[in-house]
């Protein structure tokens, strides 16, 4: 799956999470009602009616991506459309032979209905014959018919819960669901010969296990016992060239087709999380500590991001006061985290997982 679809899967879950919070606020015990879902354009907006989008100084030279080094992603010109298909690393695959010439779009919408969707999570891709690739077969923007089916099943979503055991009823029961259904309709589908389940569980096994070993965030505090007045704070991570955005927190954006959506992003564990410009203009908020944390796996150069993420947290230290810790709450030991980063992407490209890379980006979603 291309990284452009995982940024787009990211934005919407920001929505409904946004969406979710604008609920409670309104009717819960959270008296601030302010809260509502934006685009960048109108925050942008929001931002310069309230006047505090005026850096005080250019500290932009702190974050400068140039210094960064990961993959430039390469497209072939000629190729005009991308081609989506299971990846055979991560999921277990059930082909679909249509035996007819072609099935319709309008026929997978009721042979995989909202049941389906609701208690068999899966991916539906097809082969278009008139466009000649594969692709979602469910998306909106989708072709008509296809000739070929697969459905993926992901492995480490099916079994990252590895404490329940790896029951083959958990994939066996995809095969009778789907086999009941093809039975009840009309369509001339049937299902194909694919990868044994003993397989596919001994393949789940090793993708937990990396999962559970290399899932870790790159997280620096900077706390005070006396919260940081909240237009420094604001004003200080401005100066750094930090977007406000998406979640309402602040983002080192990537503007790369490579890793995550953005090198880290700087969020508080002051009530209610996330920074309301409203909130901040009026002094409302003064928050207790600036988080700043990005994911390792997802992290488009994880070492040299982490460095300039450390001179960040220094300089806005500098502006606020306070100290550092680590994500444990334990003083920040330069030396030994940079060392532990090494250590740690260096293990994972031993086990074949580039930190940003498409695998990486799935793998740990």
């Amino acid at each position: 799956m291309k990284s452009g679809t995982y940024v787009t899967i990211i934005i919407a879950a920001l929505l409904i999470c946004k969406l979710f919070l604008y609920w409670l606020n309104k009717f819960g015990k959270n008296e601030q009602n302010d809260f509502f879902v934006s685009t960048q354009v109108q925050n942008n907006e929001r931002l310069n009616k309230l006047g505090i989008r005026n850096a005080s100084e250019d500290a932009s030279y702190i974050l400068d991506s140039s210094l960064l080094s990961f993959p430039k992603p390469v497209h072939d010109a000629s190729d005009s459309k991308d081609e989506y298909k299971p990846d055979p690393s991560q999921d277990w695959v059930i082909p679909v032979n249509v035996k007819d010439n072609a099935v319709s779009k309008k026929q997978l919408s009721a042979l995989f209905d909202l049941e389906w969707r609701k208690n068999f999570r899966s991916t539906i891709y097809g082969y278009s014959i008139q466009e000649e690739h594969w692709t979602f077969a469910d998306a909106g923007d989708s072709p008509e018919a296809y000739t070929q089916l697969q459905v993926a099943v992901d492995l480490i979503e099916t079994f990252t819960d590895s404490a329940k055991g790896y029951d083959p009823l958990l994939l066996e029961r995809y095969l009778n669901e789907l086999n009941r259904k093809i039975k009840k309709s009309s369509f001339a589908l049937a299902i194909g010969k694919g990868e044994p389940i003993e397989k596919a569980i001994e393949r789940a096994k090793e993708l937990v296990k990396l999962n559970h070993e290399f899932s870790f965030d790159a997280v620096i505090q900077l706390k005070s016992e006396n919260p940081f007045p909240g237009m420094a704070a604001w004003d200080a991570m401005e100066c750094l060239g930090l977007e406000w955005g998406d979640g309402d927190i602040f983002h080192w954006q990537n503007p790369e087709d490579y890793g995550d959506q953005a090198f880290f992003s700087v969020y508080t564990t002051t009530k209610p999380g996330y920074f309301l410009p409203e909130a901040i203009g009026s002094g409302e908020m003064n928050p207790g500590d600036l988080v700043f944390a990005f994911s390792v796996p997802r992290s488009a150069d994880p070492e040299h991001i982490f460095d300039a993420m450390i001179n960040a947290v220094k300089y806005c230290q500098k502006r606020l006061g306070g100290q550092l810790f680590d994500k444990y709450g334990k003083p920040f030991n330069e030396v030994k985290e940079r060392e532990d980063m090494k250590l740690l992407v260096g293990k994972m490209k031993q086990n074949s997982l580039m930190p940003g890379s498409e695998k990486c980006l799935r793998m740990f979603d």
